[in-house]
């Protein structure tokens, strides 16, 4: 017996109609976010602070922590930036898990360099953490002296800038946290054109949104906090116990009521080599990440609010209510979401960008098309995420199991 036997005529138009209109709101809502990132981002990406708030005799300390691990052609670019912060009272501390990391010649090196820098270096990390880069960084968190925690893995363009940004954010009331958009420096290849217009477009025309409408959305890349808050919701080792340990202890913050505010500044990865493949696996492991987390949003809502899904769905609704000529209106759809990314990147930029507008599109297209077979490619093992030398297993809720040879071990 077909599905569609299952039910009489009236059942499927009741069906199809709230399929129709599941759509259309889907098309506005989205349309909405991309409104307001648009508008607001212009409001909000490189507006300075007012420096006069920390320029007192208490100015607030800033304790800077450092996760590293090995080294790269552009490591000595980033981690240099966070030297010459012209900040009166911040202390560096750079961590790597063993004696052996590539990473630890270089921060002597820095040392040498600027010995009037308060650096201090961290080597081994805490036992019982499952997440790698908190068990890396557990030590230099314990040791941070000051109420302020940056916890950076970003080059930091503008240093003087985005700290005086950070702090000032961070003393307005009831501000607990304040962080700042994932983007990406400037760099050769198309696999780099892929991440800014990745970063830049799909990524801020949801995450611009959400902050300035005051949603709890939050990445860990580069974030400032208020030591004292964060203690008092068991402190940043015991969220070591998930592999996404911003996305609960952002949550946690934001659920005690306290504010969660966006830098005007975008954190700068270096993406020193890279690979359409090595993006997509990075996007896969992310998406299996918010699948544990939020199965709904994640499984639903992000995949069908994305280009291609959205523009098939809602052109498909339009015939069916309107009579819409679904491919003219698809066509459209996929043309000034392709622009509208484009002029959302150019102001995460701030500045010309160093590809062409066609290499921009072919990355534009091909990001879409890989969002549908990330998203598929996520679903075929869920629960298994792969990173660094260990693999681990997530259950709903992020629980997290690391998986070895002879079987599980939970911490």
């Amino acid at each position: 017996m077909s599905l569609y036997s299952m039910f009489d005529e009236q059942t499927w138009s009741y069906v199809v109609f709230f399929l129709g209109v599941i759509a259309l709101v889907l098309y506005a809502m989205s349309t909405f976010f991309i409104i307001i990132s648009q508008i607001g981002g212009r409001f909000v990406l490189f507006k300075k602070e007012d420096s006069a708030l920390i320029l007192s005799d208490n100015v607030p300390g800033v304790s800077i922590i450092k996760p590293l691990m090995g080294i790269d052609p552009l490591l000595e670019i980033n981690l240099e930036s966070h030297f010459t912060i012209n900040y009166p009272k911040y202390e560096l501390l750079c961590c790597v898990q063993d004696d052996q990391d590539a990473a630890i010649n270089l921060v002597n090196k820095m040392m040498e360099r600027y010995p009037k820098v308060d650096c201090k270096l961290f080597i081994g990390g805490k036992d019982g953490i499952i997440n790698p880069m908190v068990h890396n960084m557990a030590p230099a968190y314990d040791k941070a002296q000051y109420e302020y925690v940056w916890i950076s893995t970003s080059r930091i363009k503008g240093s003087t800038d985005i700290i005086v940004d950070m702090v000032c954010k961070l003393q307005k009331p009831n501000v607990a946290l304040c962080h700042q958009m994932p983007f990406t420096t400037d760099q050769k290849g198309f696999a780099q054109s892929l991440e800014k217009t990745y970063f830049g477009g799909a990524f801020a025309r949801y995450y611009l949104a959400f902050n300035i409408l005051g949603l709890c959305c939050c990445t860990g890349m580069s974030y400032m906090f208020k030591k004292s808050l964060l203690d008092d919701l068991n402190g940043l080792n015991w969220y070591g116990k998930y592999l996404a340990e911003d996305f609960y202890l952002t949550h946690a913050l934001h659920e005690k009521g306290h504010r969660l505010v966006l830098s005007a500044y975008p954190a700068q990865q270096n993406l020193a080599s890279t690979a359409v493949s090595g993006y997509k696996d990075r996007m896969v492991r992310w998406l299996r990440l918010r699948l544990n987390m939020m199965p709904l949003v994640s499984g639903f809502l992000e995949p069908m609010t994305e280009c291609i899904p959205l523009g098939l769905f809602a052109a498909w609704s339009l015939h069916h209510f309107l009579g819409i000529n679904p491919y003219i209106f698809f066509g459209g759809h996929v043309v000034s979401w392709l622009l509208s990314d484009y002029i959302l990147l150019r102001l995460c930029q701030n500045g010309e960008l160093q590809f062409s507008k066609l290499q921009y599109s072919v990355a534009w297209i091909l990001r879409e098309i890989l969002a549908v077979v990330v998203f598929f490619e996520a679903l075929l093992s869920p629960r298994t995420i792969k990173w660094g030398k260990r693999t681990y297993k997530l259950s709903l809720g992020g629980h997290t199991e690391i998986l070895t040879d002879k079987g599980k071990v939970k911490l």
